[in-house]
């Protein structure tokens, strides 16, 4: 008796050490995988995604391109006076990249275009915004030194913003 129990132990042992190391291999096949569909900063990478959307997922300087795209779009964002057309042109030039672009050339120069595109976004608005700054601070009839040292704050704020991103 007390061999058939030792037999079984062994045998369950060895099939718990089988069924592990399946587990483990599965594991790892199934996050090499993750890692491959996951690389894409901006969007999840789905089993359906298009053609351009899947060289993006599969493609490290595609990825690069687009983690500093979405970068460079979050800042024209928080820049910008007119966010709806930002959001509006972001979805139509999306959209012109889905139905257009099929190879990596394509993808790469949709882009540096777009990223030029959002670099001008981004500079109009700063240039906006010290604009509006300038004529609210005017605005407020101040003493000379107080309207320049809340120019020299506001500049300094957004030098560290800029440093941080």
């Amino acid at each position: 008796m007390r061999t058939k129990t030792l037999i079984d132990t062994t045998g369950q042992a060895r099939l718990a050490r089988h069924s592990l190391g399946a587990a483990v291999l599965l594991a790892a096949l199934s996050a090499g995988s993750y890692a491959t569909l996951a690389q894409a900063a901006s969007f999840q990478c789905p089993k359906n995604a298009s053609s351009s959307e899947r060289l993006v997922c599969g493609d490290p300087t595609l990825s690069s391109l687009d983690d500093k795209l979405a970068t460079v779009y979050q800042r024209a964002k928080d820049a910008t006076p007119d966010r709806d057309a930002l959001e509006a042109d972001r979805v139509n030039q999306w959209q012109w990249r889905q139905h257009n672009c099929k190879d990596k050339t394509c993808v790469v120069n949709w882009y540096n275009r777009r990223i030029g595109e959002l670099e001008a976004d981004l500079n109009e608005g700063q240039q906006a915004q010290v604009v509006a700054l300038k004529t609210s601070v005017a605005e407020q009839d101040l003493d000379p030194s107080a309207r320049d040292a809340i120019l020299k704050l506001k500049a300094a704020d957004r030098a560290t913003l800029h440093a941080q991103q």
